[in-house]
């Protein structure tokens, strides 16, 4: 399957999460309603196969009615060429068969909590007359807070006319299978009673309590042996919790429980006070289970004494017989009593112990290798077969437990069955990649791991994430305390220690940072002592160590600060002659005074000329030095006169000169900083 691929114009498929017997599972984009799906899709080897595709949509239609929030739910079911897919509600977790093997034992009351959700599933999809049939961890998915929900409603029918040695995923299946499916029945309500009952045994001790080579000899188990106690792991867990799994997986279900709903109700109460005193649940024996040996009936005391009672009655009553032969007849059958009763005694004393087998007390042989105890066995006339199961204390090969105990009493002849240890039990190594790599070494020393190593090298991932896991590799089977744990984490993005800037050009250093992903900031300011484009300055100082996106801010000269300069200015205020058309009038009135004052007037200076009307003059500056809202220089003018003023003009600013006479606007300039021209 390509990723990315869209089915039907709507579900995008972005990666891959798992897969099973017949189908692998993918997330993917609702494109439509923009939310996250799982899609799980039939294998294409059984795309061809009618009855596959018909059990894959028959079932996958029929979980579809169901509606429990501990059910993954279905949304939609459909078909796009050879691929058939059904698109269900997307889950953000792990499997509890993850679950378990990253933390071991689940606490008691962590168990039963998952356990009531599952039977609360479980009792949901048998109320809809849906058995699930292949309930185990591996199917039931929890979130980062605890909640459980179960999958693959049903799907598992198009997997029961597969052989128990076909796939190991029957292998996963055949660990929780109940024994009326190992003989090949029909899957009822209490098959899934019996398969809970098994998943709560792993959560209580964090192992199965069925181990084999092949997925044959594990059904046997079911069918045939009771499983190790739940409190021989754990003393703490009270009994009544213990007798929950006792009675969910009875090999009879006529005594197991009746529904999920009692199952439930039993879990509920396994804390209450009436149940602290409760005694270990025992299934009823039913009749007929114990063999009784006959001793076998010897055919010689049987045919002697029939002799004897024939030869008695040939003799015929009243027939007269001779003394001697009266006395030899009485002594005949006193010889022939005492004979029978001898023959008698020997049957029953003599004989039985002569026939019947001995008895053997069995040897402890826990340590043994698998030859040496079949020897220690074979000469004491017992008959040995072999099993195998998982150990943690006896190495791979050696005899664990003999079953009968070592030390009971048997017959020779009888078979004693030897369990072999097939080594610690093997782990699936989650995958770590994107976790913290504190929490997970906690976790690793905690389980005891035999060592945990780390090496460090700089990505684009969070500090101390894990970026690659090198020994061993996710999936794999190992056992913790003969595993080294090898793993890459982030120290984050690679730093970078940033030079002196000082008087390198801008572009120099917009290359720079692009170089090492820094973000560059500018800001300009003048300086006197670096041309102008030049870095003057830097933060953070040379030599700071920063990481990738970091900011770096650089300052660019200007070049040198202006300074006020002053400039003077030159104008010409014109002086503005009186109105002279009121003295011609009267001039002309006075015409023959002053011919008769003629001689008097060509003596005397004329005193227009000589007293002129004086005009005020206002000039007002706004410079550095000045305010134009003050008058600068105040002056009275008799003729044209000019002026000269000096303005000090600041950089980027203007000065001004305004010059009235006689509150008259006659002159006015604006004196740019950089230019001399004047409006």
């Amino acid at each position: 399957m390509v990723l990315g691929n869209v089915l039907n114009d709507r579900y995008r498929i972005i990666r891959y999460i798992g897969g099973g017997g017949m189908a692998n599972v993918y997330l993917g984009q609702d494109l439509v309603l923009n939310r996250d799906v799982a899609i799980k899709i039939l294998r294409m080897e059984y795309a061809d196969n009618p009855e596959f595709i018909e059990r894959f949509n028959r079932e996958a239609e029929a979980a579809i009615s169901l509606s429990n929030e501990h059910i993954v739910s279905i949304y939609d079911v459909g078909q796009e060429d050879d691929i058939h897919y059904i698109i269900m509600e997307y889950v953000d977790g792990m499997t509890l068969k993850q679950y378990i093997q990253a933390y071991g034992m689940i606490p008691m009351q962590e168990s039963v909590q998952i356990m009531l959700q599952l039977t609360d599933a479980v009792e949901h999809a048998h109320q809809n007359d849906i058995v699930h049939r292949d309930i185990k961890p591996q199917n039931i998915l929890i979130d980062g807070h605890g909640h459980v929900k179960i999958t693959d409603f049903g799907i598992a029918r198009a997997l029961s006319t597969t052989s128990l040695t076909k796939t190991n995923d029957v292998m996963g299946s055949v660990h929780y299978l109940s024994p009326e499916q190992a003989r090949g029945g029909l899957a009822t309500n209490k098959s899934d009673v019996y398969s809970l009952g098994i998943v709560l045994y792993e959560l209580l001790t964090g192992r199965l309590p069925f181990s084999g080579e092949s997925a044959v000899s594990i059904a046997l188990k079911h069918m045939q042996t009771e499983p190790p106690f739940v409190r021989s792991f754990n003393p703490d867990i009270p009994q009544s919790l213990e007798n929950v799994v006792l009675k969910a997986t009875v090999k009879n279900p006529l005594e197991r429980f009746s529904t999920v709903g009692e199952l439930r109700q039993s879990l509920e109460t396994v804390f209450d006070a009436s149940r602290a005193n409760e005694a270990r649940y025992v299934p009823p024996v039913e009749e007929g289970e114990d063999t009784k040996a006959i001793p076998a009936i010897q055919e010689g005391s049987h045919s002697s004494a029939q002799s004897h009672t024939d030869q008695s009655e040939t003799i015929v009553p009243g027939a007269q017989t001779s003394p001697k032969r009266s006395k030899k007849w009485v002594a005949w059958l006193t010889t022939a009593v005492f004979l029978l009763i001898a023959a008698i005694m020997v049957a029953l004393f003599v004989l039985p112990g002569m026939f019947m087998p001995d008895d053997v007390t069995i040897p402890d042989v826990e340590g043994f290798t698998y030859e040496d105890a079949v020897t220690e066995l074979s000469n004491l006339d017992l008959v040995v077969e072999r099993e195998s199961v998982f150990s943690e204390e006896i190495e791979e090969g050696s005899v664990v437990r003999s079953s009968p105990n070592a030390g009971s009493t048997v017959k020779e002849g009888a078979t004693v069955t030897l369990y072999t240890s097939l080594g610690q039990e093997k782990l699936e190594f989650p995958d770590y990649v994107g976790d913290d790599f504190d929490e997970v070494r906690r976790y690793l020393e905690a389980n005891g791991y035999q060592e945990v190593i780390y090496y460090e090298r700089t990505s684009d991932q969070p500090e101390g994430t894990i970026i690659e896991q090198i020994q061993p590799e996710p999936g794999a089977d190992i056992i913790p305390e003969e595993t080294r744990v090898i793993f890459d984490i982030s120290q984050g993005p690679p730093s970078v220690e940033i030079p002196s800037f000082t008087n390198w050009t801008l572009d120099e250093v917009q290359d720079y940072a692009s170089e090492h992903s820094l973000t560059l900031l500018t800001e300009e300011e003048h300086s006197g002592d670096f041309a102008q484009g030049r870095i003057t300055r830097q933060e953070p100082r040379p030599e700071s160590e920063l990481e990738q996106g970091d900011e770096i801010k650089v300052y660019v000269s200007q070049g040198p600060e202006p300074q006020p300069r002053t400039e003077t200015v030159s104008f010409t205020v014109d002086y503005q002659e009186p109105n002279t058309s009121q003295d011609d009038q009267s001039q002309g009135n006075d015409q023959s005074n002053q011919n008769d004052n003629s001689n008097q007037n060509d003596n005397q200076t004329d005193t227009s000329n000589q007293s002129p009307e004086g005009q005020e003059v206002a000039i007002y500056i706004d410079d550095q030095n000045n305010n134009i809202n003050d008058i600068y220089e105040d002056d009275v003018i008799y003729e044209d006169t000019t002026y000269s003023v000096d303005v000090t003009i600041e950089p980027e600013t203007t000065a001004e000169v305004l010059v009235l006479r006689e509150g008259e606007q006659v002159y006015h300039e604006t004196i740019p900083y950089d230019s001399e021209e004047s409006e």
